[in-house]
């Protein structure tokens, strides 16, 4: 398979739509808002009788959600390319006005069908026009008797929720550092800040900048510590109102997963804690020091090694086509297709993401490719989600994407695509120095999942807890996330990262309360894909695509024992998980050694 791309690519963004760029958005809202609001007051209308369910009505219900899901991703692409544009705001206000309609009629609507008999609700889901949507029409119903009585009060909160993600977006988008040479101030974004003090190749321009980063942040925290506080208030507030036992409760639910198999997951990390920390202790060694920082594991364990970006996609299709030529096809097709910016820019945040157009049967990635290995992976990762994306079928669904979405099983599908490209490329090496340190960069990553994710959710379990008394300020905020670190790093590093509840926008989600644990569950799940690949060969392509087909209709438990004969909520799955990242740190010290 022949790539012709020698340098990062662009995305293409007008084959999404037909109309120019610059209009396009606004157009297609005027249209939405046209033809949403009368449905709206139509189908409230039919709600109310003894029939709520009206094959046409919720037909076009359908489609229109699909259009709002579209739009939503649309403007997340534009303004990423333009973060500062004026008219950001307005367009997602208007886009948060379309959602919060549809919720709110699929509240009304599953009141409704919950005052039906079983009787009455066969009867009217039996009609073949309706079958489409029995499953949404069951689910609405069953989830009736949590919502809270006064609707327009809840409807309210979830769009407060939207305003503050959107406000923490706005005020990190304004962040500004600076750094000196002695002659020239620069001045630096946010993502250029954490991007340049993580992975500049100059080691003193690295620990400039982040120190610089970290003092623009204590600046600011007092105005992010008041935003959190609200998001958390309404959170919580959200939470009373839905009678759930506490926040973790709703994010399991949309995860698809146990508390139980969570628990099992975090204690099995922790009794292998020692092994794990291991790896830290053998670093502060080599570098003459009794514990090394946060920082320092974050940036010494560096690879020189370069990946143009053209030789990072056939990487990825390489490893792909190993498991599925499919794969392998659709990873070209993205590349060749215009579905990624990898650009570097400056406005850009560390990291990437994958906007979906399920309806297109496409997604559009960003990120800023600089031919590190860390940029490799981050497209590798994105480019996982966008294969999962295509496995949801753009069916008939009366609710949002983002309201069902199991990100257990979001993350699986990205970090499985990642650790293929990983592992091809230390097993692809003939360098003993470049091995090591690729080795040494993985372990790294994967202390990360375990650890670092670990620290976000032990920081977030406390901040619910203590909010529920009050507010907190932002040295309290800085402390409880200092102590969550100390606590999921066994306390073995000198200093810790300052400021992650700033820099971290999974906790300012509005829809998204605990985005931490699924990264951990994710890492740890493809680890044992991964070998359950090795051993079932063809046969796994097909049980992983089906696995991911079936996001959010069954628990991830359920679905990993149907289709890959694993027991989840047993510790056995999870130390083997973790015994391999064990085994790579003793395979990182034979090569030190030999």
């Amino acid at each position: 398979m022949n790539l012709i791309i020698a340098e990062p690519a662009r995305w293409n963004l007008k084959t999404l739509y037909s109309e120019p760029i610059e209009s396009v958005l606004s157009n297609e809202l005027d249209e939405l808002e046209f033809t949403l609001d009368p449905l709206l007051n139509s189908m409230r209308q039919l709600s109310s009788t003894s029939n709520p369910i009206k094959s046409e009505e919720l037909s076009l219900f359908s489609q229109l959600i699909k259009r709002i899901e579209k739009a939503d991703s649309y403007y997340y692409c534009l303004s990423a390319e333009t973060p500062r544009h004026p008219g950001n705001t307005s367009l997602y206000s208007r886009i948060s006005k379309l959602k919060a309609g549809v919720r709110s009629l699929m509240s009304d609507l599953g009141r409704q069908l919950a005052l039906m008999t079983d009787e009455q609700f066969t009867e009217c889901s039996s009609l073949p026009s309706i079958r489409p949507f029995l499953s949404d029409l069951s689910t609405l119903r069953k989830k009736s008797q949590s919502l809270p009585s006064n609707l327009e009060d809840f409807a309210t909160k979830i769009t407060g929720l939207e305003t503050l993600e959107h406000t923490y977006i706005q005020l990190r988008n304004k962040l500004q550092t600076y750094i000196e040479d002695g002659i020239h101030k620069t001045k630096l974004s946010f993502g250029e800040a954490n991007r340049i003090a993580l992975s500049d190749p100059d080691p003193d321009r690295q620990k400039q900048v982040f120190q610089s980063l970290t003092q623009t942040l204590e600046q600011e925290s007092d105005l992010f510590a008041s935003v959190l506080n609200q998001i958390t208030s309404l959170r919580l507030a959200l939470c009373h109102a839905k009678k759930r036992k506490d926040v973790l409760d709703e994010s399991l639910e949309l995860s698809g997963l146990s508390r139980y198999t969570l628990d099992t997951m975090w204690e099995t990390i922790d009794s292998l804690l020692p092994k794990l920390t291991h790896y830290l202790n053998l670093k502060a060694t080599e570098y003459g020091q009794e514990k090394i920082s946060w920082h320092q594991l974050k940036t010494q364990s560096h690879v020189s090694t370069q990946i143009p970006f053209s030789r990072a996609i056939e990487q990825v299709i390489q490893t792909s086509n190993q498991i599925d030529p499919a794969m392998g096809n659709f990873m070209h097709q993205a590349a060749m297709n215009g579905w990624i910016d990898a650009v570097p820019s400056k406005n850009k945040p560390l990291g990437g993401f994958c906007a979906p157009f399920i309806s297109d049967g496409e997604s559009r990635i960003s990120l800023s490719y600089d031919e590190s290995i860390e940029s490799g992976r981050i497209l590798a990762h994105e480019l996982g989600h966008a294969w999962h994306y295509r496995q949801l079928e753009s069916s008939s669904s009366l609710v949002l994407l983002e309201d069902q979405f199991s990100m257990t099983i979001a993350e699986t599908s990205s970090i499985f695509f990642q650790l293929l490209f990983v592992d091809g490329m230390i097993q692809n090496s003939k360098d003993p120095k470049e091995k090591k340190s690729l080795l040494s960069w993985k372990i790294q990553d994967s202390l990360t999942y375990v650890m670092g994710i670990r620290a976000a959710y032990l920081f977030e379990t406390q901040l619910y807890e203590k909010r529920s008394s009050g507010p907190l300020n932002a040295r309290e905020l800085e402390d409880m996330f200092l102590e969550a670190q100390r606590k999921a790093y066994g306390d073995q590093l000198s200093e810790y990262q300052p400021f992650e509840w700033i820099k971290a926008i999974q906790f300012y989600r509005a829809y998204v309360p605990f985005y931490n644990y699924p990264y951990t569950f994710g890492y740890l799940f493809s680890l044992g894909l991964v070998e359950v690949a090795k051993q079932d060969g063809e046969q796994f392509a097909q049980n992983f695509n089906q696995f991911l087909r079936e996001t959010g209709k069954k628990s991830v438990e359920d679905l990993a024992l149907q289709h890959f004969g694993l027991n989840l909520s047993q510790p056995d799955f999870w130390y083997q998980s973790i015994q391999r990242i064990v085994d790579d740190i003793g395979e990182y010290i034979h090569l030190s050694t030999t």
